[in-house]
């Protein structure tokens, strides 16, 4: 079941099948050419949604079933029939062919599709780090001209009259005229070798690390307070009991909900896990699919990771300064692989580094703390102290531990 619920669920591929726009199309072709795997699927399901019509949300249930079976017929015609098939078909099919036809009756209900969770995840995903000549932070309001932020450290905060001060200098009117019913989301873009801190205006304080991409609203007027999140960052939460805090991570189907707590989110697309390590209160890790809903409640000390291929939460108690000191600019690590010390060092220092054999370097764990407000030579300097690494300057970007 879930290897198709997660188009029927998803907005953006409804949206793309009955109100399609150069910009979901060029997303979904794209789509398909990183998964040829799943071309044929999406061609199947495509060819059985194009058949239900506005009108056809008001078939008889007995009508929706046989859609619904024919729908599980193609896709799973190559399988050989087996008990679980059939349990899970019969155990669904009525609840699914329902509310199948809930999820498409809502896209004729609002032609003018406003911008959606799929949408927003889309547009943070596909926006670059690097896109200018000098690597600086980006600040961009709605659909203006981005703020360049040069610091290598910035602050950002929101005032009671809706402004920003940044560096707690700047005053920038933060006020956007937004015409639509749709909430207009802003972008703080940090490239690698920067950092930022901007306080939302609700109060809550976001600390983001090099190499991370935020998407949050002016104001939280909805009854949730949700944000967006491509790389990493901790939170300082404001507790409001009627608005819920929601980070939603690059991957649509999992997000963390809390109402006030500080937490740290490790999303960044090259990883293989999305982390979640609490400091303090409570938070919940979310999985969403169409046919359930996965819950995993952390306590302080304890470490979700939600791996992007098998899709399920592992928690574990761990020391949580592990995941949070590098707001304070300090890698602490125990026992953890050099590998995922040097990209972290990569990525806070925007800097490459090679291992003249990386086969040797997967079986070497370290532990120890730098302090990345030195210099990258003094850093790795550092580093090769507690290893048997050497390292080479090839340029002021580019260093080898051999």
């Amino acid at each position: 079941m879930e290897l198709y619920s997660k188009y029927i669920e998803n907005d953006s591929f409804l949206s793309w099948i009955y109100n399609p726009t150069a910009e979901t199309t060029k997303f979904w072709e794209d789509y398909i050419l990183k998964h040829p795997q799943e071309k044929e699927l999406i061609e199947v399901l495509k060819e059985i949604l194009r058949n239900l019509k506005p009108e056809d949300v008001k078939l008889s249930d007995k009508e929706k079933e046989a859609i619904f079976t024919k729908l599980l017929t193609k896709i799973d015609s190559e399988k050989k029939p087996n008990k679980v098939f059939f349990l899970v078909k019969k155990t669904y099919k009525y609840a699914a062919i329902l509310l199948l036809a809930l999820i498409i009756g809502s896209v004729f209900v609002n032609n003018n599709f406003q911008k959606n969770d799929s949408f927003i995840i889309n547009e943070i995903s596909k926006t670059p780090l690097d896109s200018l000549e000098k690597p600086n932070t980006q600040l961009i309001l709605g659909s203006r001209k981005p703020l360049l932020i040069d610091e290598r450290k910035s602050l950002i905060e929101y005032t009671e009259q809706g402004n920003l001060v940044l560096n707690e200098k700047d005053t920038i009117n933060g006020n956007i005229k937004n015409e639509g019913k749709a909430l207009l989301f802003n972008k703080l873009i940090v490239p690698f070798g920067k950092r930022s801190k901007i306080i939302l205006s609700d109060g809550s304080v976001v600390y983001l690390n090099a190499g991370t991409k935020f998407m949050f609203p002016e104001k939280f007027d909805s009854d949730e307070r949700k944000v967006f999140l491509s790389g990493e960052a901790f939170f300082e939460v404001a507790r409001d009991e009627e608005k819920p805090f929601i980070v939603k991570t690059i991957e649509e189907k999992v997000s963390i909900e809390v109402l006030g707590t500080k937490f740290n989110v490790s999303a960044y697309p090259i990883d293989s896990d999305i982390l979640t390590v609490l400091t303090e209160g409570k938070v919940v890790v979310v999985e969403k699919n169409i046919f359930k809903t996965q819950r995993a409640i952390l306590k302080p000390g304890q470490l979700a990771s939600w791996h992007k291929d098998t899709e399920k939460v592992n928690i574990k108690k761990v020391n949580t300064d592990n995941y949070t000191l590098w707001t304070q600019g300090l890698l602490y690590f125990e026992s953890e692989s050099i590998i995922n010390i040097v990209r972290k060092i990569e990525r806070f220092y925007n800097v490459k580094i090679i291992f003249e054999n990386p086969h040797n370097a997967k079986s070497i764990n370290v532990s120890g703390k730098l302090d990345l407000n030195d210099k990258i030579e003094q850093t790795l300097e550092n580093l090769t102290i507690t290893t048997e690494f050497k390292f080479e300057i090839i340029n002021d970007k580019k260093y080898v531990l051999k």
